[in-house]
């Protein structure tokens, strides 16, 4: 046959098998969703009904003698449909009122006794940082007694500490009362205030943070070391610091005298503190700097320690004040406050 034929007759075949396959037919369905809209959440709080919140509280805690009380109570709404976590914090801002440095013929305190207590023979001396001397309680109607008056935290223990209050379902409400009480020696408080302190202020801030349940709080990132005056607590103003990054567990400071120091968490109170203290780290100065890696951050505030469950306290010192040399062991601590770094508030480790 020719081979011209044999061509022409297979590509006819071919066509036609073609044809033959688009004629078959099939059962079917098409469905289609149209339409679709992605939408996020929303989480928003009010406080005592207010969005946002403008309220102050100068007016509950005026005039405040030693010994004396002063209740803030607020309520906190969830006017959306996602429950959320709250947090809340203390900022103070600025201390004031002090008697300053002026001949003593020019009399600038704010009464007689804080004119005559502020003298030391030669000039004033300006005093008027209270946070050491304010004692903090806090309960919320859904985590009950946070802060206890037996714990005796003072507002310096938590300045810019975020501290958990519970969480708020969805068009629910928690109930916040907070209570600042001016130190005095009737309470067996560390620290007691005396005529100084007369007409002194402390301006703060309180302020709130909610987030979802799924989320990891706010963020903490660095607790801040200085040395400090071991009589008012303030902090000293030179170059000597440190900076603890609690998620790297890593330890720098600055300023230092050479020599070898140990980052210790420190539980209150002393009977405590003085032989359960834990290393957490150590290392040497060079330089003035330190670096401490790999530290033993867990477990803080441990449950034997009275700021238990708010917050624990870091402190470096230098290595022969503190006799502990295993990282996550306990050890005795001599006390000499002024060769010391202490945290500027607690800490919450779990």
């Amino acid at each position: 046959m020719n081979k011209k034929i044999l061509a022409s007759i297979f590509v006819i075949g071919i066509l036609a098998l073609a044809m033959g396959w688009g004629t078959y037919s099939f059962f079917s369905d098409t469905e289609k969703s149209t339409g679709n809209v992605f939408t996020a959440g929303t989480i928003d709080i009010a406080v005592d009904n207010q969005n946002p919140w403008t309220a102050t509280y100068s007016a509950e805690l005026s005039d405040v003698k030693p010994s004396e009380n002063r209740w803030i109570t607020f309520v906190i709404t969830n006017p959306g449909k996602n429950p959320v976590n709250v947090w809340k914090q203390i900022k103070v801002i600025e201390c004031s009122g002090g008697i300053k440095a002026y001949p003593k013929d020019v009399p600038v305190a704010s009464s007689e006794p804080e004119y005559e207590e502020g003298w030391d023979g030669s000039k004033y001396v300006e005093r008027c940082w209270l946070p050491p001397y304010i004692l903090y309680d806090l309960w919320t109607s859904v985590r009950g007694d946070i802060v206890t008056a037996t714990q005796q935290i003072r507002v310096d223990n938590i300045n810019c500490m975020w501290i958990y209050l519970g969480q708020i379902p969805a068009e629910g409400s928690m109930t916040v009362s907070q209570s600042y009480h001016l130190s005095s020696w009737k309470d067996a408080a560390e620290l007691d205030v005396t005529n100084w302190a007369q007409g002194d202020t402390m301006k703060f801030d309180i302020e709130l943070y909610a987030e979802q349940v799924s989320g990891v709080g706010p963020a903490v990132g660095t607790l801040r070391l200085e040395n400090k005056d071991p009589t008012t607590w303030e902090v000293i103003a030179d170059s000597k610091y440190g900076e603890l990054n609690i998620g790297a567990k890593t330890f720098k400071a600055y300023g230092l005298t050479g020599g070898d120091y140990k980052l210790i968490y420190y539980k209150d109170p002393w009977s405590t503190g003085e032989t359960g203290s834990v290393l957490l780290g150590k290392g040497t100065a060079s330089g003035g700097s330190l670096e401490i890696t790999g530290l033993g951050l867990t477990g803080i505030p441990a449950s034997d320690d009275k700021n238990y469950p708010v917050g624990g306290k870091i402190w470096l010192v230098p290595s022969g004040r503190f006799s502990g040399d295993t990282v996550g062991g306990t050890g005795t601590l001599t006390w000499a406050p002024s060769e010391f770094l202490f945290e500027m508030h607690l800490i919450n480790v779990p």
